[in-house]
């Protein structure tokens, strides 16, 4: 559509009256029309043809009103994932845990300088390509195909293309990767989006720009002249290839203000247009304005753009992981206009097309991912926006799919089978299937070809004492059955070798006479007993067959005798144990860039090529599927009129019942206003009698209907008791009684962890009821953390504005500083109100004390 034509019908929108809405929509290719109102969000009009996802042709896109449309004029519904960690490395994405690479290595700038101090620039460029050549195989796109995406964001640095030591050259491999990459997206019939993850001088503090803490390109004509450069070298190398989906300028570009990003945007814009017309260009609206910061880009003279946006429901302070916060996302919330139908809206009242070019809709979800995952691609697809997930790969040191990684695909583990220890639950006896720290499950721990020869390890020990028992042991093919330990009754030490890792004198009875086990008298048993510290393993090598899965089976008891200190693991890992090593079941292996060999740093990259990967498999299965998500297709209604009677001895709860499709009604309970709330028990009654309580303490309380696919969204919240907070005292943050829906809250990363809440943008507010039992005057402790600084919030009582509170630059939104003031404060119940007058602050918590 061109420019003139556009903007008529614009025009044409604000002019007609209602009845013209349907055909105009058709023409124009909007979701829907009419007022503001984003609910209902009505898919691309029929008149225009919309293929079943995947079986789109295959050629190049462009942007039609809200659309990504190829040539032949199909809607097409792209959904993909991004290539995290392999041009642009995010170090976390090898290891969650701290420094994984080596003590002071945050980023890529520092991993690259450590190496070229330590190597020199030769060998650093050939340990960043090995890794390149390494993190991303055939195996990777074959799987990716095979998951049924047609896109893939490819992150990228400039100095992947640019000479970082000769400015505005192009290094001598500028085009390789991206070209190779581009090459294996075509042969299976998928698009590439271009993102520049980290422009020169950086474009935001955080490490994913490449530098942390660098935010240098708003403040340098040169970087900015840098980048116009190597865009247009990427759009002279790439006009015409309709491999490539769009232009990605600049990825969450945090480290401005929403006019300086516009303003550069365009410029970019325009750069790119005087080489390569036809292409889409992604405009990032990751500012606190979002998209609207722009407006209609037909108002700045840009056509054929779709707009980026990151969502990560449950993550980052949104939420909590788990069903509700992508039940209220996907369907728009309790009211309808909530979640994705703001940002419809917002898309729809600029005619143009969404990128949500990163999201991670299956992690800590377990199986439960795979449907939520498919209901996210499913729903943006619906409202016409393309999505790519973050991120294809990541590896971990212990491995495994686990409750769900933030890899698609992840290194293989769950080397640790079953545990117990005495911190968790002292004096223990159970099966290995329910232990109470690690229980056991059901694993597939080698995801090859063939046979593969691995080690059932069995490491006990303690502080002060040891006396642990085992029985039984076995390890089970789950298709064939057969057991694949042999003397796992014990008897003798047949089959069974030991090491030491450290410790006093220790013994092994493999013929005690442990009478019953969890239930089960099976003598002989296996006991280990030590008068002090130690740690010990004893193993035997097993065969597994690849891909095939197993399940530990057997029983173990603390007979009580070590005290509160005592641990009893049982591993499966790949390489045989040795005398004075633990054995921690570490899946991933250990690299120090600080300190170890040229030699031990390329095994560690070069690795990757050959790991034993799993895929999440939940997720998997899930996007292939011929049907849709169930999930989120048949939520009950809410349950309303909560009522607590509370008594000495019980807190009754009653409520009327929800209407829908109801098997039952989850009770949830916390001792805090509006965290810390966990289910206690599900009923199918509209009552609850709860007998479990403490003492002077006020509990709370909400329920919510729920069938077998879905919950309904939560009652009100019922308190048994008091609830107020009587001063002085101390109050948590995320114990508010009302707040802003803006508001939101996220773990702390203060002294005592705990949650702070925070997303405080001007006018967004937190409430508490307050008693002051002696009117007086108050030192109030405001616990408090901003990276921008110099923002402020007002406290207010009744309404009454009592004082005004700036907050300083702490060095980082989890880095934490006390403010103090003094109020006086009359005698009473009251709501104490804090609202934020500037953007961007968390707070941790506030604690009054007596000025006395």
């Amino acid at each position: 559509m061109n420019f003139k034509l556009k903007n008529t019908l614009k025009n044409i929108v604000n002019l007609q009256p209602v009845p013209t809405c349907v055909a105009l929509s058709a023409l124009l290719l909007l979701p829907g029309c009419g007022s503001d109102k984003p609910n209902p969000i009505v898919p691309v009009p029929p008149a225009f043809e919309e293929p079943k996802a995947g079986t789109e042709s295959y050629s190049a896109l462009k942007a039609q009103g809200t659309l990504w449309q190829n040539v032949e004029g199909q809607k097409v519904s792209l959904r993909g994932i991004n290539l995290g960690n392999w041009l642009s490395m995010e170090l976390w994405m090898f290891d969650s845990s701290e420094d994984p690479l080596g003590a002071d290595i945050p980023d890529q700038c520092t991993l690259e300088a450590v190496l070229t101090d330590r190597f020199g620039a030769d060998e650093k460029d050939r340990i960043i390509k090995l890794h390149r050549d390494s993190w991303l195989t055939d195996a990777d796109w074959d799987a990716m195909a095979e998951a049924g995406f047609n896109v893939v964001r490819i992150p990228f640095p400039y100095d992947l293309i640019e000479d970082e030591q000769n400015p505005k050259t192009l290094r001598a491999d500028a085009w390789s990767y991206l070209d190779a990459a581009i090459a294996k997206a075509k042969a299976r019939e998928m698009y590439v989006v271009l993102d520049l993850h980290g422009a020169a001088g950086r474009q935001g503090t955080e490490q994913h720009t490449g530098c942390a803490d660098q935010n240098e390109l708003w403040d340098s004509a040169v970087y900015r002249d840098r980048t116009v450069w190597l865009w247009q070298q990427i759009a002279q190398k790439y006009n015409g290839e309709a491999t490539v989906a769009g232009y990605g300028l600049l990825n969450e570009p945090w480290g401005t203000d929403s006019e300086t990003l516009t303003e550069f945007s365009l410029e970019l814009y325009k750069a790119i247009r005087e080489i390569d017309q036809d292409h889409i260009i992604i405009l990032a609206g990751h500012n606190a304005d979002g998209i609207s910061s722009y407006g209609d880009p037909l108002d700045l003279g840009m056509e054929n753009v779709a707009f980026d946006m990151h969502f990560y429901p449950g993550l980052f302070g949104w939420g909590n992981i788990g069903y509700g916060v992508h039940r209220d996302w996907i369907t728009c919330g309790e009211d309808g206009t909530g979640g994705v139908c703001d940002w419809a809206r917002l898309a729809r009242n600029v005619y143009t097309p969404v990128l949500v070019g990163e999201m991670q809709p299956w992690t800590g979800l377990g199986d439960m991912g795979g449907e939520i995952t498919r209901a996210s691609f499913d729903k943006y697809n619906e409202l016409n926006w393309a999505a790519t997930a973050w991120s294809l790969k990541t590896t971990s040191k212990s491995g495994g799919v686990g409750n769900g990684q933030w890899g698609l695909i992840t290194n293989n583990g769950n080397q640790l089978l079953a545990k117990a220890q005495t911190w968790s639950c002292n004096n223990w006896e159970s099966s290995f299937a329910n232990a109470c720290d690690i229980p056991a499950r059901s694993t597939t721990p080698f995801a090859g070809e063939g046979d593969k020869t691995m080690y059932l390890a069995i490491k006990t020990g303690s502080f002060n004492g040891t006396d642990v028992t085992y029985d039984s042991i076995q390890l089970t093919n789950d298709a064939t059955g057969e057991n694949i330990v042999v003397n796992g009754e014990f008897g003798t030490d047949a089959n069974w070798n030991k090491i030491q890792i450290w410790g006093d004198p220790h013994d092994y009875d493999y013929n005690y006479a442990a009478g019953e086990v969890a239930g089960v008298d099976s003598s002989p048993s296996l006991r280990v007993t030590a008068a002090a510290g130690h740690n010990t393993v004893i193993y035997q090598p097993v065969v597994v067959e690849g891909g095939q899965s197993y399940t530990l089976s057997g029983r173990f008891k603390d007979n009580g005798a070590g005290g509160n200190d005592m641990w009893a693991e049982i591993y499966l890992v790949p390489e045989e144990p040795q005398w004075w090593n633990d054995v921690d079941g570490r899946a991933l292996p250990r690299v120090d860039i600080n300190n170890d060999s040229i030699e031990a740093i390329e095994d560690f990259f070069a690795a990757f090529a050959s790991m034993d990967y799993l895929r999440n498999e939940a997720v998997m299965t899930a996007l292939t599927q011929e049907q849709p998500a169930q999930i989120f297709t048949n939520i009950p209604s809410k349950a309303s009129d909560i009522l607590v009677v509370a008594s000495d001895t019980a807190n009754d709860v009653s409520w009327t019942a929800a209407t829908g499709d109801v098997d039952g009604y989850r009770v949830y309970r916390s001792t805090a206003p509006r965290s810390g709330f966990a289910v206690i028990e599900e009923v199918t009654d509209t009552r609850y009698s709860d007998t479990d309580l403490q003492p002077e303490t006020t509990y709370y309380y909400y329920v919510a209907a729920f069938n077998s696919t879905d919950e309904g969204y939560a009652s009100e919240i019922a308190a048994s008791g008091p609830t107020f907070y009587t001063l002085p005292s101390k109050i948590e943050a995320e114990n508010y009684t009302a707040a802003h829906p803006g508001v939101k809250t996220e773990g702390a990363g203060d002294i005592g962890g705990g949650s702070n809440v925070g997303s405080f943008e001007t006018g967004r507010w937190v409430e508490y009821e307050v008693k002051v039992n002696e009117a007086g005057d108050f030192d109030v402790d405001f616990r408090l953390a901003s990276l921008v600084g110099n923002v402020r919030f007002s406290v207010e009582l009744d309404g009454v504005v009592l004082d005004t509170v700036t907050v300083p630059n702490t060095g980082g939104w989890q880095t934490y500083t006390t403010v103090t003031r003094s109020l006086s404060l009359p005698a009473g119940n009251a709501k104490l109100r804090l609202t934020s007058l500037d953007n961007q602050w968390n707070l941790n918590w506030i604690e009054f004390r007596s000025a006395d």
